[in-house]
C-alpha cells in the first residue's frame, strides 16, 4: 500500500477528495453543497452550481471539484482556468495541489511525474502565500519531502515546517509529524507517536487514520486494521472529513480480507459505513461487495447474500454483475 520512501497522502486504494474550500466566509448555501459534495451527490451539486447567478470563489472550486471527482473530460482545463483567474489565492493553489495528484491518481502512468510535480508546485506556493495556515504547511511538507529527492535523507525543509507547527497547531503538527516519520523510515519514533494519538486524540478520525496507515507502513498490519477499525467506529465526524472516515473504515476491511486483523471488527466497520451512506453509486456497491465477502469469511452466509443480492440490484454494470453472480454462488455452495 506504501512506498518505503517518500509518501504524499495516506491511503490510495480508493483516493477522495479532500480539500474543502475555506476561501470565504461559508454561506448557508455553501454548507448545504458541501454536505452533498461530501455525500457523492455530484449531480445535485452540479444543478445547484449551474443555477447560481453569481458565483463566488466557494462555487467556483466547488464546480472545479466536483469535475475532477466525476473525472471529467474538461476536468484540467477547469482547474488551468481557476488557477489563472487567481494566481495569488492561498487556497486555490492548496486545492490545486489536492486536485491535481487526485488527477494523477485517475491518469495513466505516462503522465503521473508530471502531476505530481503539479501538485507539489501548488502545495509549496499556497504555504509561501499564508505561511501562518498550518493547513497549507502541512500540504507544503509533503511537497517539499518529495521535492528534497533521495539524498536529502533528513528532509531539511519538511523537518523545518514541522517543528514550526509543533507550537502552532497540535493536530497538524502531528499530522506533519507522522508524514516526516514515515518520509525518513524512523520506526521507532513512528510507533511511539501512534501509542500518543491513540491515547490522546482517540476521536480525531484524521489523526487515528493517519496513524493507522502508519501503522501500515511499518508492517503493523493487525494493530493498523484494530485501529482502522476503532476509527470508523467514531461518530460527529465533521462533513469535510467523511472521506477520511470512509477510507479508514474501508482499510479495516481491506486488511481483514488480507487475514490481517478482526474479521468481525471488519463486517462491523463495514456495517456502520453503509449505515450512514445516503447514495446508491458505484462506491456503494462496492462497500456492499466488500461487506459480502467479509460475512462469507466470516462463514455469516445470509448477510453475506444479503450485500451480494442488494449489490446485484443496484449494479447497471454487466462485467461486475457478473462478479456478483460467481460471489453468490460460492455462498450457496
Amino acid at each position: 500500500m506504501f512506498t518505503t520512501t517518500v509518501i504524499r497522502v495516506g491511503f490510495t486504494a480508493l483516493v477522495m477528495l479532500c480539500a474543502t474550500s475555506q476561501a470565504q466566509q461559508p454561506t448557508p448555501q455553501t454548507t448545504s453543497l458541501e454536505s452533498a459534495f461530501y455525500n457523492r451527490q455530484y449531480e445535485q451539486v452540479a444543478e445547484a452550481l449551474a443555477a447560481q447567478k453569481n458565483k463566488d470563489l466557494n462555487s467556483e472550486i466547488m464546480a472545479v471539484s466536483v469535475a475532477v471527482a466525476q473525472d471529467s473530460d474538461d476536468k484540467e482545463a477547469m482547474l488551468n482556468a481557476l488557477i489563472k483567474r487567481h494566481p495569488e489565492n492561498a487556497e486555490v493553489h492548496f486545492v490545486a495541489g489536492e486536485l491535481w495528484y487526485q488527477i494523477k491518481e485517475q491518469s495513466n502512468l505516462f503522465n503521473k511525474l508530471g502531476l505530481v510535480e503539479k501538485s507539489n508546485k501548488h502545495s509549496i506556493r499556497a504555504a509561501e502565500l499564508a505561511p501562518n495556515n498550518p493547513k497549507y504547511l502541512v500540504a507544503a511538507a509533503k511537497a517539499l519531502a518529495i521535492e528534497s529527492g533521495f539524498w536529502d535523507s533528513e528532509k531539511k525543509a519538511s523537518k523545518a515546517i514541522v517543528e514550526r507547527l509543533k507550537d502552532m497547531d497540535k493536530h497538524y503538527y502531528y499530522l506533519a509529524l507522522m508524514d516526516y516519520l514515515q518520509n525518513t523510515q524512523n520506526e521507532s519514533l513512528a510507533l511511539q507517536t501512534v501509542d500518543f494519538v491513540n491515547q490522546h486524540y482517540p476521536h480525531d478520525i484524521a489523526l487515528v487514520n493517519r496513524a493507522a496507515n502508519l501503522l501500515w507502513t511499518f508492517s503493523a498490519k493487525e494493530q493498523a486494521q484494530n485501529l482502522f477499525a476503532k476509527g470508523c467506529q467514531i461518530n460527529n465526524v465533521a462533513t469535510g472529513l467523511l472521506p477520511t472516515w470512509r477510507d479508514t473504515c474501508v482499510s479495516a476491511a481491506y486488511l481483514a480480507l488480507q487475514e490481517h486483523g478482526d474479521k468481525q471488527l471488519a463486517v462491523d466497520a463495514m456495517e456502520h459505513l453503509i449505515s450512514k451512506e445516503q447514495v446508491e453509486d458505484e462506491q456503494h456497491i462496492e462497500y456492499l461487495m466488500l461487506l459480502g465477502e467479509l460475512s462469507r469469511a466470516v462463514k455469516d452466509n445470509n448477510k453475506a447474500k444479503s450485500a451480494y443480492q442488494q449489490a446485484l440490484t443496484l449494479s447497471n454494470d454487466s462485467s461486475t454483475k457478473r462478479d456478483i453472480r460467481r460471489a453468490l454462488d460460492k455462498v450457496s455452495q
